[in-house]
């Protein structure tokens, strides 16, 4: 992710929430640290988005049956519906972007790794400052080579290139 100089992290889902298991960091943009080990609410993630809308169908009713969608900005999605129909759009378009729901000031994009049944295992995004980057930017100039990066760490866990 070294092409697009900005901080990059892998998840993966435990419980109810994300547990960073590798991060990169190139410029300070949230307020909180983030180390190997940070735990954060899923539902306001884009990695979370990615590694919910992996799991079965049956995990998932189970996991918006059980989750708290506490308020943590103004744009966190606190409606268990609402985040239904975001985690069906991130399984069609393979990516979730987040704009602010975890921290104002803070966008991400995420996408996921699969391993070689095709099963999601982790999620790897980068992040970026909501004043200089836009939506449009980050989902056209960022997402193509985060996306690359996913396969090609997919690839590496036996995925086949053409799945």
């Amino acid at each position: 992710m070294g092409r697009v100089d900005e901080s990059s992290s892998i998840s993966v889902l435990d419980g109810d929430d994300v547990v960073y298991v590798g991060r990169v960091h190139t410029k300070r943009i949230m307020t909180v640290l983030i180390t190997v080990g940070t735990r954060f609410p899923a539902y306001a993630t884009s990695m979370g988005h990615v590694l919910l809308a992996g799991l079965p169908d049956d995990e998932l009713a189970a996991y918006l049956g059980r989750a708290q969608l506490a308020t943590l900005t103004p744009r966190t999605v606190t409606d268990a519906g609402t985040l239904r129909d975001r985690l069906d759009q991130v399984r069609s378009q393979g990516y979730a972007l987040v704009d602010q729901e975890l921290e104002e000031g803070l966008r991400s994009a995420a996408a996921p790794v699969r391993d070689r049944t095709g099963a999601v295992v982790a999620a790897v995004n980068l992040s970026v400052s909501a004043s200089r980057t836009s939506l449009r930017r980050l989902e056209d100039e960022f997402l193509p080579p985060l996306l690359e990066t996913a396969a090609q760490i997919s690839r590496d866990l036996g995925r086949p290139a053409s799945a």
